[in-house]
């Protein structure tokens, strides 16, 4: 290629790289805008004296429009002129603390002029009209139109010359949509107001009204909608209604939130945690969510504004669910169309309260309306169906009469009543109808629960089903009916006749069966026994020691027993362990009772604990099952005695001594010190190894256990650790691999996270219990989170907080100890796994590192009685 064609095409190139992006009079007026910025004058005084070029009738001929008219003379227009600046780099942009960008970049040459521009991230072309001149290589405090504030904004910058004018703009950046940044949700104040005549809380309401700190906003404090996270922890008085929370809405200060409450929190004295949850943009759609950080409120009279508790005359609210023997009839059955769908179906409710809310209900109202079955059988055992929408209420009482006695008291009367009946009208064929029926106690507090809202506490709705299939008719039906009759008569006419000769012929029979009946005696047959269950056991083979209570489990209490014989129950055990223990014979065995006032859900859950063991099979690290008594009360559960009893006191006498020996000066090798009362490390690495072998079977079979803690583990003959009481134990393989509890008395410190706040329990949550069941152990008994109040426990976890390594505990086994505290159930090890890395750690141990030291200074060691000398377990009462 020739020299001349080379700086030809050389020529075009350069030019091409040349030419702007922007138009020819914008660029003339960029170039007079940085030729006046060089005699130090301002942008806003240079735009005005270069705005005439910004014309695009500046020039007519391409000559003219070369030199910007009259801004270049020929003595610029050098080869070097054609070179275009380069673009800037290092582009950023950072929001400040007003929710205002901060825009920064660099440049390679020294450019004291520069473009920005803008356009949305869902856009092609720059926006030319509102591109930005600056004489500094960065922006503060640029603000976003509204428009693009819901938008990711993209900007460009270009660097302009008094001689080459606009340069190469620079890659696109983005500027990311901001986000609303909410903080330190405060509880500002607790009001409470007295019901009105419109009020669906007939003993008044508290006014919550919370604050919040936040970064301003660009489109408003008014845009956002803020969620909150408010959350019932316990309260001192029960509530059998399940109260609803209240939902906060914008208060009319800025950034207040209001809840309202049923004013019985107050009188109940309740605790609360709280949190910011999410926020929404009304007009960008979108929403965000926080990390909740949670703080504690208390409601009771003590900090509530204007309280009324001095004067309260509070009405007790409606008890529901708590009747027996729920039956149903249809009225007008004669009357139904069985072939229309559509037909409207009138039925009968009969029902009988349960004893313990007999004397305090005045008359029922049936909450009705249209259900679905549960999926789980233990939900449709005790909860009945989900009513999902409620069509209406009826009562059993038309008129309530109060009068005043010779006591001068109140008394309200039902007038009318009914009884024990409903009539519920309106009904259809094969539609699933749940009822929950409430006992009104006062007219003045028909305070009743939300049964189709998802927060509140539901209680049991009894299935009304009608089947058409059951009850549909027709003519023909009708004659065959007669037909089939007329038939029968017959029948019975020539059965009449067929009976009186038969008659004759047994009387002849008998006298003859009788004058051989000696002789043939053992060739009669007997009547065919019922089936037994081989686990049920005769009352008289059970000697039980009222005197000698060994515990308490989940219901009723333990005492100590002697089996008379064997058990029968060997012949259904499918393990060599399990029939080696039913065959011992007249043996101590360890006897829980279930006493018999107990209430119906109690025996029910009782009858469960009783299968389970049944289904659990046999296993050396189990309190293994021998025999039950279900066929009379009081119910019985006969299981294998642990000499020992629980770990919990088997560990803690043994600290208490041990701490003891330690005040005195005395070693643990002197031959006035009881060996047994002193724990090894290999001991107790001994114990978590068994225990983890048990879960593991648990797991295995398809058991969460729910209570994994010491005082739930048994220790026999000093060596051997048995998990034991099953009363929680729920089998979760049958529909999912988790089990929700329907709340209860609960101890968050043994608890996961995700059980604390979902209640929902998995074998990944036994996992974390069993790792604070290791910190009891390596602590002989210690208290896990000593000045750590159970209502505190979430936010505790949630923050990334552990227990910190305690006294002899070795590095490896608290690093199994954490693992099994990871705060996503994902990531915690199985119990295959924690128990292969214990044993491991057995194998290793030697005897010189078996010894403990006892600091009596520790928290963890301090441990709180209760009134029989019982370590306390601190637990919360809730309600999912």
């Amino acid at each position: 290629m020739s020299p001349l064609l080379w700086a030809f095409l050389l020529s075009i190139v350069i030019n091409l790289r040349a030419e702007p992006e922007v138009s020819a009079y914008e660029n003339c007026f960029l170039i007079c805008v940085a030729k006046c910025m060089k005699s130090d004058k301002g942008i806003q005084t240079c735009g005005e004296k270069c705005r005439e070029y910004r014309e695009p009738n500046l020039c007519k001929s391409p000559k003219c429009w070369k030199k910007c008219k009259d801004l270049k003379d020929s003595s610029e227009n050098s080869s070097e002129d054609f070179k275009p600046l380069d673009a800037p780099f290092n582009l950023s942009a950072v929001y400040n603390k007003n929710m205002f960008v901060d825009i920064h970049w660099d440049s390679k040459e020294d450019v004291k002029v520069f473009v920005v521009q803008f356009k949305r991230h869902s856009q092609e072309e720059w926006d030319v009209s509102d591109q930005l001149i600056v004489n500094q290589n960065f922006l503060t405090n640029f603000s976003m139109k509204d428009a693009d504030v819901c938008e990711p904004l993209d900007f460009r910058i270009g660097g302009v010359s008094p001689k080459k004018g606009l340069g190469i703009f620079s890659p696109p950046a983005t500027i990311l949509s901001p986000e609303p940044d909410l903080t330190h949700l405060t509880h500002l104040s607790s009001t409470y107001k007295p019901p009105d005549s419109n009020s669906k809380y007939p003993n008044g309401t508290i006014e919550i009204v919370m604050t919040y700190d936040s970064k301003e906003w660009p489109l408003g404090d008014e845009d956002l909608v803020v969620d909150v996270n408010f959350h019932n922890v316990k309260c001192v008085k029960p509530d059998f209604l399940g109260s609803e929370n209240p939902e906060f809405y914008k208060g009319p200060r800025p950034k207040t939130l209001i809840g309202i409450a049923s004013a019985d929190y107050m009188y109940r004295e309740c605790i609360f945690s709280y949190g910011l949850q999410k926020v929404s943009s009304t007009q960008c759609k979108k929403t965000f969510n926080f990390d909740t950080t949670f703080n504690i409120l208390y409601i009771n009279c003590s900090n509530v504004i204007n309280s009324n508790c001095a004067l309260e005359t509070k009405s007790k609210g409606p008890v529901c669910g708590q009747v027996d023997n729920f039956k149903y009839s249809i009225q007008n059955i004669n009357e139904v169309d069985w072939s229309n769908p559509s037909s409207n179906i009138s039925v009968n409710v009969t029902f009988e309260p349960m004893n313990k809310i007999k004397k305090d209900v005045l008359y029922f109202v049936a909450l009705y309306g249209t259900a679905e079955k549960y999926d789980n059988l233990e939900k449709a055992t005790y909860m009945g169906v989900n009513l999902t929408t409620e069509m209406g209420r009826v009562s059993n009482c038309p008129v309530v009469e109060g009068k005043v006695n010779h006591q001068s008291e109140l008394v309200q009367k039902c007038i009318n009543s009914s009884g024990n009946s409903i009539v519920i009208s309106n009904l259809r064929m094969d539609t699933i109808y749940g009822v929950t029926l409430c006992g009104v106690r006062d007219p003045n507090n028909l305070e009743f629960p939300l049964l189709n809202a998802p927060k509140s506490v539901k209680p049991k709705a009894d299935m009304i089903y009608i089947d058409s299939d059951v009850y549909r008719t027709s003519n023909t039906w009708l004659f065959i009916s007669v037909g089939v009759g007329l038939l029968i008569l017959g029948i019975f006419f020539l059965a009449y006749y067929q009976c009186k000769r038969e008659k004759q012929w047994k009387n002849e029979k008998k006298k003859l069966e009788q004058s051989h009946s000696a002789a043939y005696s053992e060739n009669r047959y007997t009547d065919l026994p019922k089936i037994q269950d081989l686990w049920e056991l005769e009352r008289r083979n059970l000697i039980i020691y009222h005197e000698k209570q060994l515990g308490s489990g989940a219901f009723g209490a333990v005492y100590l027993g002697k089996l008379i014989g064997s058990a029968k129950g060997s012949q259904a055990a499918q393990s060599t362990l399990g029939v080696n223990l039913m065959r011992v014979e007249n043996c101590e065995v360890a006897v829980k009772m279930l006493p018999e006032y107990a209430d119906h859900l109690s025996k029910q859950e009782f009858l469960r604990e009783i299968g389970l063991m049944k289904t659990l099979g046999y296993h050396e690290r189990l309190v293994n099952m021998l025999a039950c008594i279900t066929d009379s009360e009081p119910y019985c559960l006969v299981m294998e005695h642990c000499s020992d009893g629980d770990l919990q006191h088997f560990l803690k006498k043994r600290c208490e001594y041990m701490l003891k020996l330690e005040n005195e000066g005395v070693e643990v090798e002197d031959e006035s010190v009881d060996q047994e009362m002193v724990m090894t490390l290999k001991q107790l690495l001994m114990f978590a190894v068994q225990i983890s072998y048990g879960l593991e079977y648990l797991s295995q079979k398809g058991f969460v256990h729910r209570d994994v803690a010491a005082r739930n583990v048994l220790v026999h003959e000093k060596t051997s650790a048995k998990i034991g009481d099953f009363g929680l134990c729920r089998y979760i393989y049958a529909e999912s691999s988790q089990y929700k509890s329907k709340g209860g008395r609960l101890p968050l410190k043994w608890m996961s996270p995700e059980a604390i706040r979902h209640y929902e329990f998995t074998t990944k949550s036994d996992v974390w219990s069993f790792g604070i069941l290791m910190f009891e152990i390596i602590t002989l008994g210690g208290t896990p989170y000593p000045g750590v109040p159970p209502e505190d426990m979430l936010p505790f976890l949630e923050s990334g907080k552990r227990m910190e390594r305690p006294d002899n505990c070795p590095e490896t086994f608290y690093s199994i100890m954490t693992q099994c505290w990871e705060q996503s159930p994902e990531n915690r090890p199985s119990f295959s796994d924690v128990r292969q890395l214990l044993a491991r750690q057995l194998e290793n141990i030697t005897d010189e590192y078996s010894y403990l030291k006892l600091d009596a200074g520790k928290d963890y060691y301090r441990v709180d009685y209760d009134k029989d000398g019982e370590p306390k377990v601190e637990t919360v009462l809730v309600s999912a």
